[in-house]
């Protein structure tokens, strides 16, 4: 990659550490799992499934884990027993290389009713492009699938896709692209690309949310490199998203409509300090060496009151769940903890159970963080 010496690509080193790991924890998992301590919070963390690099993972209402396999254009699914399903729900042709290939997964707000889930995936076409598609799934298999969105790659280039999709609390659905490997796609009002865009869904498909800060424009907050991730906060209504940088400024971003976050040709680092750029809005946190964060989550369920409104996201290069506590208004961050994860590690996206698990993932396994009293 051109980033940074790793980041998510089959490429990286951290192969040789994530698979020495998977066998530690085999290990200690036999016969008894360890319990872990964070301040007053006690948990287990125990490997849920084996998995081919689960890029993307949303729960239904029922309690079955959905998650995207990056390489082989793959949706699965585990039941709320932890069983996997032998058959994959759907297969979209994909191009897997780099950072391009099945990447994101949500399920429709009106899922019970309609039998919706949505991914996006990088198509195996000529040009690729990065589609969003919606598709029915009953009893486990996908049938039906449209391609409501499509963002063609004309840049040719292997990396920064973004790729993940969200709904919040109105049904408005939330869509991350990085900036195709050209910086000015960023900062461009007239691409896609390199924004995280907001819209509404309609019986005639997608439109740009009605208060949208650009009239009939889909952008919601643009100036991004590779917004890998990004969560909607039920506490405030506000968008969290990780950044990946060039060799520094991974971030943390109060996403806010309308607002700039930076990324531009001939960038330079420059940390949470203000940078000359039209409604320019600084990181919450920033690295000053590449650390690659991932997936990231508000943690909203009564199982641990202490964790309740925390942020938490996933790093890459070193596997480490980081826990952040914001300020009363959720505008700063106040406090940065790492969590013990004993050998598992934290690498892809992370997600909330229906029983106030943490469920998180690395290229061969999914995790679960249970704390103590949560129901299994």
């Amino acid at each position: 990659m051109t980033r940074k010496n790793c980041g998510p690509t089959l490429t990286c080193r951290i192969y040789g550490r994530l698979l020495a790991g998977s066998v530690l924890l085999a290990l200690c998992m036999a016969p008894f799992l360890p319990l872990y301590a964070q301040e007053s919070v006690s948990y287990t963390v125990e490997r849920y499934v084996n998995a081919n690099f689960p890029v993307g993972m949303a729960f239904t209402p029922d309690g079955r884990l959905f998650y995207a396999e990056k390489f082989n254009g793959r949706l699965r699914v585990i039941s709320p027993e932890g069983v996997l399903q032998r058959e994959p729900v759907l297969q979209l042709p994909t191009s897997g290389p780099g950072e391009r290939g099945m990447l994101g997964v949500a399920i429709d707000p009106q899922y019970e009713e309609n039998g919706y889930i949505w991914v996006v995936h990088t198509a195996d076409t000529s040009p690729p492009a990065n589609n969003l598609v919606r598709f029915r799934e009953d009893g486990g298999i996908g049938y039906d699938p449209e391609i409501v969105l499509s963002v063609p790659i004309l840049t040719e280039s292997y990396i920064h896709n973004g790729g993940n999709i969200h709904f919040d609390s109105d049904g408005l659905l939330y869509l991350s692209l990085g900036d195709y490997d050209d910086p000015t796609n960023a900062q461009n009002l007239e691409t896609l690309p390199g924004k995280i865009h907001r819209f509404q869904v309609t019986d005639e498909g997608l439109k740009p949310a009605p208060d949208n800060p650009f009239p009939d424009n889909s952008i919601y907050a643009y100036g991004f490199r590779n917004p890998f991730d990004f969560t909607i906060d039920p506490f405030s209504g506000r968008v969290f998203a990780t950044e990946n940088g060039p060799t520094c400024d991974d971030e943390i971003n109060l996403v806010l409509p309308g607002m700039n976050y930076g990324w531009q040709p001939d960038y330079e680092c420059v940390g949470t300090e203000p940078l000359d750029l039209p409604d320019y809005v600084a990181p919450l946190l920033s690295y000053d060496l590449s650390v690659a964060p991932t997936g990231i989550v508000v943690y909203d369920h009564p199982a641990v009151p202490e964790w309740q409104g925390h942020l938490f996201f996933c790093v890459w290069n070193s596997g480490t769940m980081r826990r952040l506590v914001l300020n009363d208004d959720r505008t700063r961050i106040d406090e940065v903890h790492e969590v013990d994860l004993g050998d598992a590690l934290c690498q892809i996206d992370i997600v909330v159970g229906p029983e106030g698990a943490l469920y998180f993932g690395t290229a061969n396994e999914i995790y679960r963080l249970l704390p103590t009293g949560a129901g299994a």
